[in-house]
């Protein structure tokens, strides 16, 4: 096991990491590609293992073979419950996850980067611990959402709640609120407390995806200032993918958003 026992400097500590990683990465073949096992791991110390299947032209899959739900049930969780339900969607519309049954996977067609696997192994780390949930009542709609329902009343509009929308690239891409119209909108309630700048990134990837497949979409996200850091890069990114990015509480900017015409 690597050990630290050398001044302390950006180099050592690199080298350190670096090789904490060569110890606990494994990789073996399969007969549809490699299994790996991660340093990631569950939350009983095991570690997190995945499958790269090569299915190229179609692309690459990653997958747990339903390793994570799997382990869940064990521990005697109820993954059928509303509110682990909730949970899950969201987890797996931030990481691009989608699930068959107990398994949850991935497709890259495009090819996978080390990130992308580095994403889907914390995704699964994320998932493992709702194991930890103690309160499993279904929850309530925060402020945000009834804040933006409210707006849709008063201005009677029919905003459809976790629609999907297929991208370019990644089908199937889980929306908070969708109003169909010529040109339609897509609301998205950003709902990851303290900083976001990497939820922001992914969803700049998202927006435009979904753009190419359908050009005449509007893309909004709303934040809460009073549980989310919304840094100079993070503004950024949503004023220029987004026609709206605003928080709840500007609901006269919401209204005037909804009372535009596309040229």
């Amino acid at each position: 096991m690597s050990t630290f026992a050398a001044p302390l400097t950006p180099e050592t500590v690199r080298q350190l990491l670096h090789a904490f990683w060569q110890e606990s990465l494994e990789i073996a073949k399969t007969r549809q590609g490699l299994s790996l096992a991660l340093p990631q791991t569950y939350p009983d110390g095991w570690q997190i293992v995945v499958d790269l299947e090569d299915h190229l032209p179609a692309g690459l899959k990653v997958t747990d073979r339903g390793r994570t739900l799997g382990w869940l049930v064990g521990q005697g969780q109820n993954i059928e419950t509303d509110a682990v339900q909730r949970h899950l969607d969201e987890i797996s519309a931030e990481c691009g996850i989608e699930r068959d049954g107990l398994e949850l996977f991935h497709w890259f067609p495009k090819g996978m980067e080390g990130v992308d696997l580095h994403v889907f192994a914390e995704a699964l780390v994320a998932i493992a611990h709702l194991h930890y949930l103690s309160d499993l009542k279904p929850r309530t709609l925060d402020i945000p959402d009834e804040t933006l329902q409210r707006v849709f009343k008063d201005h009677g509009v029919i905003a459809l709640p976790g629609t999907t929308l297929d991208g370019r690239t990644r089908k199937k891409v889980r929306l908070d609120y969708y109003i169909a119209e010529e040109s339609p909108i897509a609301f998205q309630i950003i709902r990851r407390h303290g900083r976001i700048l990497g939820t922001m990134e992914q969803w700049g990837w998202r927006w435009n995806d979904l753009r190419a497949a359908h050009p005449a979409l509007r893309p909004a996200m709303i934040y809460d200032p009073h549980h989310q850091e919304i840094d100079a890069d993070s503004r950024a990114i949503g004023e220029e993918v987004c026609a709206l990015f605003c928080s709840y509480e500007e609901t006269d900017r919401i209204h005037e958003f909804l009372d535009q015409k596309p040229n």
